[in-house]
Formats: C-alpha cells, structure tokens, sequence
C-alpha cells in the first residue's frame, strides 16, 4: 500500500472566457462549458488540487480575478496558470494568491526571468509556485524545454531546468510531455522518473493520461506525488472518483481515506 498526504490527481480546467474551452462530457451538468460547475463536480468527487489553465491575456486582469475568485469560494486548492504560464511582476501573482489561488504556475516568464521564481517564493512560500515545464523529447533520456505554451523550442536541458526551478524555490516542479499531451497513451514514464530523481519536491506527472491504471503507474512506478488528468476525466471517457476508486482498489491512499477508515473516538471502547 502507498500512501499519500491528500489525493493525488489533480483534474485541469481549460479556460477562455470565463468558460471551458471544450464542452464537457459530464453529463449531469446543465452548462457543458460552466467552470464553475466543473470545479464543483471535480471537487465533489474527491479532488483536493485542481489546475486551472486560463489561456486569457493579462490584459483582461479584472476578468481573470473575478474567474478565480469564483472558483476559490466553491473549491480551495487552485493551481492558476494565466497566458501559458507568464507572470509579468510579482504584482500578477499577488493579485492572483489575493483572489483565492492556492498556487500559481509559472512556466514561460520563469524561463525568461529565473530570478521570479525566487521572489515568488521568497515571497509568498515555496508551496504557492508551481514551476511547469513543457518538454518535447530530444533523445532516448533528453528532453529539451519549450516555451510559449510549447509552439518555442529552447536548447536548455529539462532535467537541468527542473533542478534550477526548485534550487529557485518552485514547491512543485510539473513536467508536461508535448509528445504525449492529447493522445492518451499514458504518460512519458521515463521523463516523470528523470525529474522525481532529480528533484526533492514534489513531482506532478502530466501529458498523455488515458486511464486510471495510467496514474496508478505514474505514482507507483515512476515516482510522481500528483498526476494531471485533463481530456480523459473532461470527456466523460472517464470519471474522476472511478479513477480515483481504482487507485484505493490498487492500494494508493491518502489521509482523507485514512481518517474515513479509522474509529473515531467516541467509537473506541474505554478501558
């Protein structure tokens, strides 16, 4: 049996607009692309951390604050990314932790500014930065950084990028497989063990899910503390508290099913 502190799948909602960029396959909800609505079904099927992408420019700020401050009143635990990832100050992520975030996600403005992420952190704590890398495989053990929600290809190494995110104070490092993102294969083993050995924070697999037994091999065999589940749980292919059932059937469990299953006091015989 393995054991974690909270659930570790962490679903992703894709916004534009206000409203999610697909229309969902959760047929229970009267608004297929309602996100708020989306972030109340995934939260009551067990989800603690969910990622929200909001692919919207900084340009519309009172619009992304208002989303975010809606969605943190119906579930805690946002991971907030904006316009793939940028961040232009310290101000950007001031106003988002303000509006309910529990952590933002920096990706391209960490790689055109490194020193943010260490203000961030020092700032605001290393559980409050998520450091997200988008990678495309470039040998049989490489894998290269892109940039610019993936279309900017760099020549710095991910492994080592990852290594200087949490040196920087990123409390989460997330290596999103370009190669695997969509297609349902399950997710590049080899990248998520590359970065859970390189790093001591937490590791968070993404890019490729397409089943349940696809996140049980991510936290069991490659070492990742979270696994992103994006199209798989958003199409209805699969639910999110099957998938999560499946990990407890395959012996992964967190504290939440730990206290469900555990007496409580006033069950316990007194001596």
């Amino acid at each position: 049996m393995k054991s974690y502190a909270e659930c570790p799948v962490v679903p992703v909602v894709d916004v534009s607009k206000g409203q999610a960029v697909m229309a969902a396959g959760i047929g229970h909800l009267a608004d297929l692309r309602d996100t708020v609505a989306l972030v109340e079904h995934y939260r009551d099927s067990g989800a603690k951390r969910i990622f929200v992408d909001i692919l919207d420019s900084w340009q519309d700020t009172p619009a992304v604050l208002d989303l975010v401050a809606r969605l943190a009143r119906v579930s805690t635990g946002l991971w907030v990314s904006v316009e793939n990832g940028s961040l232009p100050s310290l101000r950007e992520a001031d106003l988002l932790l303000g509006a309910g975030a529990d952590a933002v996600s920096v990706s391209t403005s960490a790689f055109d500014r490194p020193s943010l992420i260490k203000s961030l952190a020092d700032r605001h704590g290393p559980e409050r930065v998520v450091g997200v890398l988008n990678v495309r495989r470039s040998g049989p053990e490489t894998w290269l950084v892109c940039v610019d929600g993936g279309s900017r290809r760099t020549p710095l190494d991910a492994v080592v990028w990852a290594r200087m995110l949490a040196d920087l104070g990123a409390g989460y490092i997330l290596p999103n497989s370009l190669d695997g993102e969509g297609g349902g294969t399950g997710y590049d083993m080899d990248l998520v063990r590359a970065m859970s050995c390189a790093v001591d924070v937490p590791v968070v697999a993404s890019g490729g899910c397409g089943s349940a037994e696809h996140i049980h091999d991510a936290l069991s065999l490659a070492g990742a503390k979270y696994a992103i589940v994006n199209k798989v749980v958003h199409s209805g292919r699969l639910s999110l508290s099957d998938a999560l059932g499946h990990l407890r059937e395959r012996g992964i469990v967190w504290e939440a099913d730990a206290a469900a299953s555990s007496p409580r006091s006033s069950d316990v015989a007194g001596p």
